[in-house]
């Protein structure tokens, strides 16, 4: 039987070094284009020009480094406080019906992926916080003053990020 390279057959793993050579160049100082030219010519271009749309340029993640810091404090401190909430509720009251409980940490869950995205300064992390933000003001607990207070710098905060860190929608190369 011919030897198979199991990175082929395992999308995952080559994936993961498609993206660790973008992030390396990116680290580098090398810009989308640059980065583009240097991997359209070794790879299909359909195998990494996601990863690359996905990604922030160096000279972009440090002018807007202390505005993505703030965003991911504020997404933190939503974070914790619906976390206390839930669990003082439970505390009060005892774990009445455990679906319901497991399903009160599904947002909880989903913020605390989307702070790892942000971290990594991840297009989709923006995108999703956004959209997830702006929807979120349809539940009418967001729609207190607590909840604008809470929703609205995040609202704001991720449009604000997403078009400066990612113009043309990440594909400025």
């Amino acid at each position: 039987m011919p030897y198979r390279d199991t990175r082929q057959i395992y999308g995952w793993s080559m994936a993961k070094e498609i993206e660790k050579r973008i992030e390396t160049l990116i680290a580098q100082g090398k810009t989308k284009k640059e980065i583009y030219d240097i991997l359209s010519a070794k790879m299909d271009e359909d195998e990494f020009e996601r990863y690359l749309r996905n990604c922030a340029e160096l000279s972009r993640k440090d002018s807007y480094y202390g505005w993505n810091l703030l965003l991911l404090a504020t997404l933190a401190a939503v974070t914790f406080y619906g976390l206390g909430e839930i669990v003082a509720s439970i505390a009060d009251t005892g774990i009445n019906n455990l679906i319901i409980a497991l399903w009160s940490f599904v947002v909880p869950g989903v913020n605390i992926y989307l702070i790892w995205l942000i971290y990594r300064f991840n297009r989709l992390g923006y995108m999703f916080l956004f959209i997830l933000s702006a929807l979120s003001l349809l539940r009418p607990e967001n729609r207190s003053l607590i909840g604008l207070v809470q929703t609205i710098p995040l609202i704001v905060l991720s449009g604000f990020l997403y078009l400066k860190l990612f113009p043309k929608g990440g594909k400025d190369y």
